[in-house]
Order: C-alpha cells, then structure tokens, then sequence
C-alpha cells in the first residue's frame, strides 16, 4: 500500500498544533523519520496487515511534529518528510551506496528501536508504563 508524503501530512498533522509537546527532548527532525519510518513500513506490508496497527504512530508523530514546528518550519516539513521517506524506502549507508540486505535490515532496526524506546514509550509518549 502506497501512501503519499502530502497525503499523510494533509490528513495527520493538525494545522499549527496549539498542545504542549510531550516530549520536550525529542528533536523536530527525530519525529519527520519516526513518521517517515512507519509509513515505510505500512507501505512495505503488502497485505496491509501493520496500517491499523500502526495508526496510532502516524497520529502521534504528526501530532509531536505539529507541536514541535514553528511557522518557519512549515515550508520544509513536506520536503524533509519526502527525504526521510525515500530514505526508508531505499536505505543505504553512504549516499550512492545500496545498503546490503543486512545494513538495511540494521538501519531499519535502529531507527525503529529509536522511534519505540525513545518516543513512543517514553514519558509522555502513548505507551508508556510508569
């Protein structure tokens, strides 16, 4: 299942969020590749297994994202989305350099460990258990 960059971003992210964010600590562009990263891997489910597993992803981070931009982050947040994205799609270590089935396996695991244990299950994120 494909999904387009605008499409996600246009339905998903509040228009200049107005919450506090839940997690002060996490960067801006950490949350553009956590996004980028689950919709990879909702796109690389051919069967569409992970997407209503994975929805609750989408939301958050479109919701971090919203909380953390400013208005001057608005016109780039579409490109640097896009950029994370072919990224996932197509990793590799250095740019021009196809990753091995092993480095991208590597890539893919580490950004999804980042994303689960340093967002999704910290404090403030939605799965978090104090």
């Amino acid at each position: 299942m494909r999904l387009s960059a605008a499409l996600v971003l246009a339905s998903a992210l509040p228009v200049q969020a107005q919450t506090v964010d839940p997690l002060p600590n996490f960067p801006l562009d950490s949350a553009i590749s956590c996004l980028a990263y689950t919709v990879s891997e909702i796109e690389s489910d051919p069967e569409g297994k992970i997407a209503a597993s994975r929805a609750d992803w989408v939301v958050f981070f479109s919701t971090l994202i919203a909380a953390k931009s400013s208005p001057a982050d608005a016109d780039s947040i579409g490109d640097r989305f896009a950029s994370e994205l072919l990224f996932f799609r197509a990793p590799s270590y250095e740019e021009g350099v196809p990753a091995t089935p092993e480095e991208e396996d590597e890539i893919l695991t580490g950004m999804g460990k980042m994303c689960w244990y340093e967002a999704l299950a910290a404090e403030g994120g939605p799965y978090y258990e104090p």
